[in-house]
């Protein structure tokens, strides 16, 4: 790795009162002398400060500064690293910037201060990816999920899942040692219970993915349904704002409405979508209704409405079609039944709810109307108990979608840990194979030696999450989606 003396500003681009500019290597004291003049005696010059120490002065000749001073190895980086703090305007930045690459600093790559904290031994991958996630933080969900990571939650889990592993690693090799005639039947038996133990404690680690995603990338939800049904209306309630027009006329929203929100501290994206029809002879509309079906291929949780008077026949068995489908995707749907407060006036065979009942009786729905508070209040509250439990359950007609009861939250107190990130979902679901796999061979009387080999590859899997095992090129990816300047 090239550990020239890099420089680059951590506070973003755009006037501000403060801009902070960061540099990190074994000349970036020397910089600092030759541009840095402290505004008293009682400040010493930069080579002279120890530990983390702060000098207000002048730089360069262009603005009046605070230095902040972080000696190796209690820095960021590990390296010696310093901050100048300056004013923010466009010109000064760009000023002081210049001044640093002239006397010998480069511009930092991407990650490249978080790439050298790793390869100092500051922090591992884990703890990289979590620094991103922190910034990239939205709602306070994301940031307790990424402050979990990178203060060690999802390492601390991995390293308890390959001590165990390392256990029976041990006991294997200690018995590669024996005589044949030496190997006992309870032997082979207690490492098969050892790995069953693993297997199930990896599995349930991959499974957190699942809610782990959603926390870090927020809940996709669309709206879906006929035209006119009040789509637009639920976006705008739920917004809080009047995003979506909404109108009497059929086909009003013509393109995909996206809104980000937060509910209870998690970050949900909301995408209203066109009226699904039949056919349609014109091209916007069309493109419209492709669109929406795209959303719907991404969504998480689908809002499907219904709303009185159901359409006619054929525009219901197409709108079943497109149900049926989302259904063989393993999409999870609830059915809004939207403008309830008409409801009362209907036949059972117009009725939105007795429809749903009868075409799809394992199908969760709940009532909606735009002039009740209540009403909102209890949808957002399944919004967040569906992030919470990442299943929706069938409920008695008006009431509450309770949430799995043997299923906890996933946020804090996950006692099997959470990942958030595919990367570290991909090398578990690998490890569990390789688990599996030694067991199933131990309980076939297959040679220890052969064991040995799928417990030393599970390892290895697992050891590229923490970065103890990872090659050149998956540093390289991960580290330059950073942002300059971390």
């Amino acid at each position: 790795m090239d550990m020239d003396t890099i420089a680059a500003f951590s506070t973003p681009p755009g006037e501000s009162g403060l801009a902070v500019l960061r540099i990190s290597g074994s000349h970036a004291a020397s910089i600092c002398d030759r541009l840095f003049v402290p505004s008293s005696s009682r400040f010493a010059k930069p080579s002279a400060m120890v530990g983390y120490t702060l000098a207000h002065g002048y730089w360069g000749k262009i603005d009046e500064v605070v230095l902040a001073c972080f000696r190796a190895p209690h820095s960021y980086t590990g390296e010696d690293v310093y901050e100048i703090s300056c004013h923010g305007g466009q010109a000064i930045r760009q000023a002081v910037l210049d001044s640093v690459l002239a006397a010998g600093a480069r511009p930092a790559g991407p990650g490249e201060f978080s790439r050298r904290a790793f390869f100092n031994g500051k922090m591992d991958l884990t703890a990289a990816e979590a620094v991103m996630d922190m910034i990239g933080a939205q709602a306070e969900k994301q940031a307790q999920a990424a402050y979990r990571q990178l203060t060690g939650g999802v390492s601390r889990v991995i390293h308890e899942r390959t001590d165990h592993l390392y256990g029976a690693l041990a006991r294997l090799e200690m018995l590669l040692d024996w005589d044949e005639e030496e190997e006992r039947p309870e032997d082979r038996e207690l490492l098969v219970c050892e790995l069953e133990y693993a297997e199930r404690e990896l599995r349930l680690l991959a499974d957190s993915f699942a809610g782990g995603r959603i926390i870090r990338e927020g809940l996709a939800v669309v709206i879906a349904g006929s035209p006119n049904v009040g789509k637009s209306t639920l976006l705008n309630a739920l917004s809080g704002r009047d995003r979506a027009i909404v109108s009497n006329i059929p086909g009003t929203t013509r393109d995909t409405v996206e809104v980000d929100l937060t509910l209870d501290g998690y970050l949900v994206h909301l995408t209203d979508t066109a009226g699904l029809a039949i056919d349609s002879d014109d091209p916007i509309e069309r493109e419209g209704i492709v669109r929406a079906e795209n959303a719907l291929r991404t969504a998480d949780l689908i809002l499907w409405v219904l709303s009185p008077p159901l359409p006619p026949e054929d525009e219901r068995r197409e709108e079943e079609v497109r149900i049926d489908r989302c259904l063989a995707e393993g999409k999870e749907i609830l059915f809004v039944l939207g403008k309830d407060d008409l409801r009362l006036t209907l036949s059972a065979e117009k009725d939105p709810a007795h429809y749903a009942v009868e075409r799809y009786p394992d199908l969760p729905s709940m009532t909606w109307s735009d002039r009740s508070e209540d009403d909102l209040q209890r949808l957002k509250e399944t919004l967040v108990r569906f992030i919470e439990s990442g299943s929706l359950m069938s409920p008695v007609e008006g009431s509450e979608i309770a949430a799995h009861d043997q299923v906890k939250s996933h946020g804090e107190g996950q006692s099997h840990g959470l990942l958030t990130h595919a990367r570290h979902k991909t090398a578990v679901d690998r490890a569990v194979e390789l688990v599996k796999k030694a067991r199933a061979d131990l309980q076939a009387g297959l040679s220890f030696d052969l064991v040995a080999i799928s417990l030393k590859e599970a390892l290895t899997e697992l050891s590229t999450i923490t970065g103890e095992d990872v090659s050149e090129t998956l540093i390289d990816k991960i580290f330059s989606r950073f942002c300059i300047g971390k």
